[in-house]
């Protein structure tokens, strides 16, 4: 036991030594441009050997895999399903069959799910449950804009945040020039006095939370706050975008429910978020450069290292110590793990929720916004990945058969994520994609952190 929590804290140790290092390839091959292939290669003279590296005390085993920031907001409104919603095949991704529509014909070899997949039944299906009016002991002041629908709770004391609902048409701009494709019809905003009367009033609220949206009822519920308008703005930002994306998959036109990949849905809106005041990026883009990333295969190569009695070398160190800017450390989790919906309540189980968003949007970054630029330069890719997560494909055997049912009819499944990354992107598969993703990380950590030190 003793060895072990030895093993933890010298692990933790090198988590605050090390720099941002790129993946390794499946199989122990390192990815070029490796971390510890560069520091080896380090000489020893000159202005190199000349330097004396002052390295980051060693944190405490706690910490050691936890982004411990306050800027990192979580606005989750929770893993369960609402109410109106009932799964009756759970499935994996890969094996989602098409649900049936209202509109179902006796059509066959069509790729639209509303025409005669063959399915006995539906991935999830939509009912209309009448829910009690929310905050039904609020007296509330109505108002409307172009794209909202407001009810005001007034203010008992104080003064309230002036021009709300422009506010949140300058939001809803902004969201119109990243992902106008997912765009919706009005919105419903319901905005509390404070945040104990959001509380109170609302039980599926998290403590943490300073909004939420509820997808059964349609809505985005918050709070004011005249005292912080740009924290409640990039809150706004977070729950529209999760409006939307839930609108794109799941459009009013259709009696099915598709659910959004956890990690899409979280990683845009923590993206879109964060561009809330700047186009150039808040306190996630300065995480993302700032913050030394591991990912997983070079995490268990390191430990292995220790392990095993070898500790960092003399040039390791002065690597190390001349790119980090901060001695904080996040290690990723293999993307093809990550992708899967479990990931979410892996990482909440272990207490590592933020590490957890800070991936999403890392990932849905290099995905969308490489150049972190007032536009995104991969708009267009990004808007084919999406549109492709919506798709129904024939269902093919081991052999590249397509599948039938006992009627003849073809039997459609739902797309999965490699796939849509495929076709949008060109990345042969998931490592491929996380292989693509360091190459791009490690280069512009470089870079930006260059910036910082000539400031």
């Amino acid at each position: 036991m003793q060895t072990t929590k030895t093993i933890i804290f010298l692990f933790s140790a090198l988590f605050s030594v090390f720099c941002a290092l790129p993946a390794f390839a499946e199989g122990g091959n390192a990815v070029e441009g490796s971390f510890l292939e560069k520091a080896r290669k380090v000489q020893s003279s000159g202005r190199e050997a000349q330097q004396t590296a002052v390295l980051p005390q060693p944190v405490e085993e706690k910490d050691a895999y936890s982004i411990k920031s306050s800027t990192l907001s979580l606005i989750r409104t929770g893993k369960e399903k609402p109410a109106s919603i009932y799964e009756e095949t759970p499935c994996e991704e890969d094996d989602c069959e098409a649900p049936q529509s209202k509109s179902e014909s006796a059509a066959v070899n069509t790729d639209k799910p509303s025409a005669a997949s063959s399915v006995k039944k539906p991935q999830f299906k939509k009912e209309t449950v009448s829910a009690p009016e929310p905050g039904r002991n609020v007296k509330w002041i109505d108002s409307s804009t172009r794209n909202f629908v407001i009810k005001v709770e007034p203010q008992t004391s104080g003064v309230m945040t002036p021009n709300l609902g422009m506010k949140f048409e300058t939001v809803h701009q902004s969201l119109g020039k990243n992902i106008p494709w997912m765009m919706s019809g009005k919105a419903k905003v319901y905005v509390y006095q404070n945040r104990q009367s959001f509380l109170k009033n609302e039980p599926v609220a998290s403590s943490w939370s300073g909004a939420f949206f509820s997808p059964s009822e349609d809505r985005i519920v918050m709070y004011d706050e005249p005292k912080n308008t740009s924290k409640m703005v990039e809150q706004f930002t977070h729950e529209l975008t999760h409006l939307f994306v839930e609108d794109f998959f799941n459009p009013p036109s259709e009696s099915y429910k598709l659910e959004p990949p956890v990690w899409l849905n979280e990683g845009l809106a923590v993206n879109m978020e964060d561009i809330a005041s700047s186009t150039k990026g808040g306190v996630w883009a300065s995480d993302l450069v700032v913050i030394n990333i591991l990912s997983d295969s070079e995490k268990k190569k390191l430990l292995s290292r220790f392990k095993s009695g070898q500790g960092l070398s003399a040039q390791e160190k002065r690597a190390a110590a001349a790119n980090m800017v901060s001695a904080k450390t996040v290690a990723f989790t293999k993307f093809s793990d990550f992708i899967k919906d479990s990931s979410y309540d892996i990482a909440e189980k272990k207490g590592d929720v933020e590490n957890w968003y800070f991936q999403a949007y890392a990932m849905v970054r290099f995905l969308f916004r490489t150049k972190n630029s007032a536009y995104p330069d991969k708009r267009m890719q990004f808007e084919q990945f999406t549109k492709l997560l919506k798709t129904f494909e024939d269902k093919k055997d081991a052999n590249g058969n397509i599948v039938r049912d006992a009627s003849g009819r073809i039997i459609k499944k739902r797309m999965s994520t490699e796939a849509a990354l495929r076709k949008a992107y060109g990345f042969r598969d998931i490592n491929d994609f996380e292989n693509k993703f360091w190459k791009w990380l490690v280069p512009m950590q470089r870079q930006e952190r260059q910036k910082i030190r000539n400031q």
